[in-house]
């Protein structure tokens, strides 16, 4: 790598650990962030007055296979918070590009092991391209996990878990099954944000949401 294109990599990791340490050290962190897809309102009267309480959507528990070959699921997510990304098996341009950019978010959060990146692909984890897509990306298996399973076991996650209903395995159009999105995932299994995973800025936004909401929890642990 170049000196000049390591210095533009080096500037665009800063950017968002900078905002995040400015929010931190000149005053308490008054944001918050969306929780997408509402299922209802919930009313309860107390002392006379109703209050009312909104119930979101949660990624329904999973069982995987990983990169490594071990089984992976839901249940090994406790405690952290996640970005979620759906990938073909050709995985051509752009999701070369969306890969580029989680590389980016993986190395800003290499201290981080409760952040993690899962990448859902239905290519078969004992597959050689797939263990050398994540060698190439030099990918911590403990942070980020490729995972793998039946095409309706994917499809039904695609669809009815993260709810991105344009994703499809129809035949052989596998081609299908790629989204540009990347979707952050709270502890709880709440959606918290959408991102457009080709562009550089919006991952950016990814870096400093994703600082935010390990903050918030911090906070709360605080409190």
């Amino acid at each position: 790598m170049s000196p000049k294109k390591a210095l533009v990599l080096g500037t665009l990791l800063l950017v968002p650990v900078l905002v995040f340490l400015f929010l931190s050290m000149f005053g308490e962190n008054k944001f918050s962030l969306r929780t997408y897809y509402p299922l209802r309102v919930d009313s309860t009267a107390v002392q006379g007055v109703w209050q009312y309480d909104t119930a979101y959507h949660k990624v329904p528990a999973f069982q995987l296979t990983s990169q490594t070959g071990k089984t992976f699921s839901s249940q090994d997510l406790q405690g952290t918070i996640y970005v979620a990304h759906f990938l073909s098996s050709t995985c051509v341009e752009p999701c070369k590009q969306v890969l580029t950019q989680l590389s980016r978010v993986h190395d800003a959060f290499r201290f981080k092991p409760e952040v993690k990146i899962l990448s859902f692909t239905h290519t078969p984890s004992q597959d050689a391209a797939l263990q050398q897509l994540s060698a190439t990306l030099k990918a911590d298996a403990n942070r980020w996990l490729f995972l793998t399973g039946s095409p309706d076991q994917l499809q039904h996650l695609a669809q009815q878990g993260f709810r991105q209903p344009t994703l499809a395995l129809v035949g052989t159009q596998t081609d299908a099954f790629s989204s540009e999105t990347l979707l952050l995932i709270d502890r709880e299994g709440h959606v918290r944000g959408m991102y457009q995973g080709t562009d550089a800025s919006e991952v950016e936004r990814l870096i400093t949401e994703l600082n935010i909401l390990l903050s918030m929890y911090e906070q709360d642990h605080a409190n």
